[in-house]
């Protein structure tokens, strides 16, 4: 009847135990990254009463809590906010270091910027990784200060600051190398400076027609008096004048006097393009001293459009030009070759026209396929010379030479691609979180920079780990030392980082549920077991009575 009273306690000791456990975990169904525990029970220990027969009799002392057993599965991401919150996707831990200034491992990764710019969880812990060895302080220029304190509203320049000045890969080295990531806001990427530019497409052949006037040398014409004293001029135009000229073009001359009056007539020309005029009347004019002051054509050509090509050039102080490419057809074309006049020159940020000009010409075969091209490069006003490549010219020999760059297919309209190697000055805008864990730094020129990795932390056994309140766990004996997970000498993830997201807790509230009530039953029974033992050691008592 003892030990039946003493297996009563031990059952209501242990099943409040395993109430608080599950207590525990309902009340941090909502706690971020948290994983649920199992509470274990066992038995304690047995009285043999015989062991001579097939089987012992044995009478045995109740039970105890054996452990709580963490439970890591894993949690359901949630869109957050945040711009370090993270999720891990996996297995594997992220280290903090712990005011104590000891490692400490988590699952919650609602990271943050701390006042002195480290990455921070929500404790104040510093979150471990590895720094870009690429990643350094810089004195900034004046010009550059004075922006970066406009750029952060801070009122003031900002003469010191962060750059990165290479994305090469880096590794995240040894466990115990990992130190505290720095997230700061005032860096700054200085311009790559524009050294090639590369032009490559279609140009336009279209063409438009327009009346245009063209002097014409008065002298090469013949000026006749009549008999009854009127006036009669006649002459040619050639081709090599003006090349568009036709039949019917209008001829304009204008006569002059001594007294400075005016008078103008037309003639027309003829198929083979002389003209005669009519018998002209001067009156008005002193006839002693009229002349033919001058002669025009007014006849219509064929004008080309302009291709004018555009790519922006970054210079070593940060400014920004604009480099211009202006091609114009010669018309008439001669024989089956396209020409074009070409001219390069450099503007700055006003528009206005700085250094000289490169000019010259480039040479299309009937096919459109580049034949020549004698523009090669700009002197830069800024310092140095930007190297212009407009492509390969044609080769019978080599296969697609002549469209490599810029080329001409008539009936097609301008679609030409600009590339040059240079990078405009970039001031921090935001950061996010690669899959990887790297933390990446966006920059107003549309480049990033990888500023440092978050680690990883795997252990052989984590159940063995250590709850330590504020969502952390210690390593112990039983969880083994934190490590990386290697292949082929190098560091590999279990986990996929995901930022923008938060790992819910893995309680599961309806099986928290049911163990309670099952746990309040047990409860019950063995308070019942008490009750039970207690009554029949008073009736073994009032029977001496």
């Amino acid at each position: 009847m003892m030990g039946a009273f003493y297996n009563g306690i031990s059952g209501v000791k242990t099943n409040s135990f395993g109430i608080d456990i599950s207590a525990n975990n309902i009340a941090n169904v909502n706690t971020t990254g948290f994983k649920y525990s199992n509470a274990e029970f066992k038995d304690i220990f047995y009285s043999t009463i015989t062991s001579q027969s097939t089987n012992p009799a044995q009478g045995g002392y109740g039970s105890t809590q054996a452990s709580s057993k963490l439970v890591f599965e894993q949690g359901s991401p949630v869109a957050s906010e945040g711009e370090f919150d993270v999720a891990l996707q996996g297995k594997g831990f992220f280290g903090v270091l712990g005011a104590d200034d000891m490692p400490y491992y988590t699952r919650n990764g609602a990271f943050k910027r701390d006042a002195n710019g480290h990455l921070v969880d929500s404790y104040g812990n510093f979150v471990l990784g590895t720094m870009n060895p690429a990643f350094q302080g810089i004195t900034y220029s004046d010009r550059v200060a004075g922006l970066m304190g406009d750029y952060l509203n801070t009122g003031t320049p900002i003469n010191n600051g962060f750059t990165v000045n290479s994305n090469d890969k880096f590794t995240l080295g040894t466990t115990g190398s990992q130190g505290a990531l720095q997230v700061p806001i005032n860096m700054y990427l200085p311009p790559k400076v524009t050294q090639n530019v590369q032009w490559k497409g279609n140009l336009n052949t279209n063409t438009k027609t327009e009346v245009v006037t063209i002097d014409l040398n008065p002298n090469n014409f013949k000026v006749e008096k009549t008999p009854d004293g009127k006036f009669k001029v006649s002459g040619s135009v050639s081709k090599n004048e003006v090349f568009s000229a036709k039949e019917n073009d209008r001829i304009l001359l204008n006569f002059i006097d001594k007294n400075g009056v005016k008078q103008s007539f037309e003639a027309t020309l003829d198929k083979d393009l002389n003209f005669v005029s009519k018998e002209l009347d001067l009156k008005g004019l002193d006839t002693d001293s009229i002349k033919l002051e001058s002669a025009q054509i007014s006849t219509e050509q064929q004008k080309a459009n302009k291709d004018i090509l555009e790519a922006p050039i970054y210079n070593a102080d940060g400014s920004k030009s604009t480099l211009r490419l202006t091609l114009e057809r010669i018309l008439p074309q001669v024989g089956d070759t396209m020409v074009y006049k070409v001219s390069a020159q450099i503007y700055n940020a006003k528009g206005e026209a700085v250094g000289e000009p490169t000019e010259g010409s480039m040479t299309f075969n009937q096919h459109g396929a580049l034949l020549s091209n004698d523009i090669k490069s700009v002197n830069n006003p800024e310092g140095g010379t930007i190297n212009i490549d407009l492509g390969t010219p044609y080769d019978p020999n080599i296969a697609g030479s002549g469209y490599s760059g810029i080329y001409v297919q008539a009936g097609k309209e301008k679609n030409v691609i600009t590339r040059h190697d240079g990078i405009a000055e970039g001031f921090f805008d935001q950061y996010r979180i690669g899959d990887g864990g790297e933390l990446i730094a966006q920059f107003s020129n549309g480049q990033t920079a990888i500023v440092g990795k978050i680690a990883l932390y795997n252990f052989i056994n984590e159940q063995g780990l250590m709850a330590m309140g504020d969502n952390i766990f210690a390593a112990t004996g039983n969880s083994g030392e934190a490590s990386f997970i290697m292949k082929d000498g190098e560091i590999v993830n279990t986990a996929k980082f995901k930022g923008g997201f938060l790992e819910q807790s893995n309680v599961n509230l309806s099986m928290e549920l049911s163990n309670l009530i099952v746990t309040q039953r047990a409860f019950d029974a063995s308070s019942k077991s008490i009750t039970t033992s207690d009554q029949m050691i008073q009736k073994a008592i009032n029977m001496k009575k």
